[in-house]
């Protein structure tokens, strides 16, 4: 039978030995380093940690952060949304006057969307009170016609009346007068031959004295019808002649006149048929060039339908009642806050994004920017919009006229600037200062600044790369020296505009928003 013995293993020994006690106290110096490397090694990363979350922010005295000035690309642009729409719409208006009239109905009408071409038909209007029309007024022609063949008639006997007298009538009432004229002077001449032989006769005693005084007075009625026949001869070139001309001239005047306002009235009267025939023509509308019909519905300031094209509604003289859109011309009409409006000019350079359209971004420009604000209703009489025009430089075939687009207008673009957030620029003055600080030390500089936008101030000079400069600065003015102000600087100072701040951009944004790419933003 074998006998148990106990076994002493090294380094374990009983307790109240003196072993036991030596390795308790190697046991409690090795713990005791194990946390001072854990602190440490603790500590190395949280002060890591820190270091590369401010992204060369650094506090100093607890509570000043720090902006690090470097270089990079800045970018104002202005993004809104907008409608496209054709920059050659052609829009078909109602060329029929009404009158009196409210209107003409539209008896027929091509579907909407419909694709059409050159001369096919578009619009038909109601024209049956337009050809009563044109039956009374061609009566009226007809009868003016009428008084114009009576006037011509007239003028033309005027014509032959006054020919008649000068070549016929008084030719020969001239001769008549001139025969008279000559037989009164034969008669003279035989009285007085009569005369004469009855003198003798009654020297001779063969004639009495009562003969004799009827012979003398032979000779003077001879001699009286003789005068009185070249005095109608007088009378008649020299005054009847004369009067008769006159009065047919007046006559060929007169009628001529007549005639020539009756020519007048059926020439108006005429017009007025053609411009009537020309009227119910225009009720037939046809299409000036090809395009895709889109009703000219209008709507009132609340968005409601304030006229609707469809058959049996109402035209008024030029009125649209189609348009057909130019799919080769595209553009966006986009409305503008008036706080951005100042940034964007004619011939910048835009990226529009339909919505919808899935594949690159269309490149446009602006057109224009108008120069008075849109009407506004009740709801946004405080809110100020400007429309400006981006037409798209190559339009893709699937555009489509009402469509939405996103559009990012480039308003400026300065490549590797200097540029500090807008917090850490002061005025002071007529001058703009940047707190400079460099191991403690504190510098107010003077800074001369470019473009900005809500986030950002382009440096043109006073700042270099790297240098480190206080945001919020306004708290920190009792560090450095400023130039003394006289009062009246003081109170401008007061007055200067403040630079855009966190909440003036949050106010523009809830109209509008400035972008700028995230890679400009350098440790906020």
């Amino acid at each position: 039978m074998v006998k148990a013995s106990s076994v002493t293993r090294p380094g374990r020994h009983s307790a109240g030995e003196p072993g036991n006690r030596s390795s308790r106290t190697h046991r409690g110096g090795a713990n005791l380093a194990t946390i001072l490397i854990i602190s440490i090694v603790v500590a190395a990363s949280y002060g890591g940690y820190l270091w590369l979350n401010t992204k060369g922010d650094r506090l100093i005295d607890g509570d000043v952060v720090l902006y690090t000035v470097a270089r990079d690309d800045f970018v104002l642009s202005v993004t809104e949304r907008g409608e496209i729409e054709s920059a050659g719409v052609t829009e078909i208006r109602s060329e029929v006057k009404t009158k009196n009239s409210p209107g003409l109905a539209i008896l027929r009408l091509v579907s909407e969307g419909e694709a059409v071409e050159t001369d096919d038909f578009l619009v038909e209007l109601d024209s049956s009170a337009l050809v009563e029309e044109k039956i009374t007024q061609q009566i009226t022609v007809n009868t003016v016609e009428a008084l114009v063949i009576e006037a011509r008639n007239i003028y033309e006997t005027a014509v032959i009346t006054k020919r008649e007298y000068i070549e016929g009538t008084y030719v020969q009432e001239r001769q008549t007068i001139e025969s008279e004229v000559f037989v009164a002077e034969e008669n003279l001449n035989r009285a007085k031959e009569y005369h004469e032989y009855s003198k003798k006769l009654a020297s001779k005693g063969y004639v009495n004295k009562l003969q004799l005084e009827a012979d003398k007075f032979a000779v003077e009625k001879s001699v009286k019808e003789l005068d009185a026949a070249k005095t109608r001869l007088q009378v008649l070139d020299k005054f009847t002649k004369e009067k008769m001309l006159k009065q047919c001239e007046s006559d060929i005047k007169i009628s001529k006149a007549k005639w020539e306002a009756e020519k007048n009235s059926l020439e108006l009267e005429i017009s007025k048929l053609r411009e009537i025939e020309d009227q119910i023509a225009k009720c037939t509308i046809t299409a000036p060039k090809p395009g895709t019909v889109v009703y000219a519905h209008e709507s009132d300031r609340r968005g409601q339908d304030d006229f609707i094209v469809e058959e049996g509604a109402m035209i008024r003289e030029r009125q649209p009642i189609i348009q057909l859109p130019d799919a080769s011309a595209m553009r966006v009409v986009v409305k503008i806050n008036e706080s951005l409006i100042q940034f964007v000019k004619p011939g910048m350079p835009a990226v529009i994004s339909p919505v919808g359209m899935v594949g690159q971004p269309l490149e446009g420009t602006v057109e224009s920017v108008k120069q008075y604000a849109e009407p506004t209703g009740w709801r946004k009489a405080n809110v100020k919009e400007y429309k400006a025009y981006v037409q798209i430089n190559e339009p893709a075939a699937e555009l489509r006229s009402g469509m939405t687009a996103a559009v990012t207008i480039q308003c400026e673009f300065v490549a590797d600037a200097i540029k500090v957030p807008v917090q850490t620029v002061y005025p002071h003055g007529e001058d703009y200062y940047c707190l400079v600080v460099d191991d403690g030390n504190w510098e107010a500089r003077v800074v001369h600044c470019g473009p900005t936008n809500d986030q950002f101030f382009v440096i043109k000079d006073g700042l270099r790369e790297t240098e480190q400069v206080a945001m919020a600065p306004r708290k920190y003015l009792d560090r450095v020296d400023l130039p003394e102000l006289p009062p009246e600087e003081n109170q401008r100072a007061v007055q200067r505009p403040r630079l855009p701040g966190k909440k003036e951009a949050a106010n523009r944004a809830k109209t509008a928003r400035l972008v700028v790419p995230s890679s400009a933003t350098n440790g906020s």
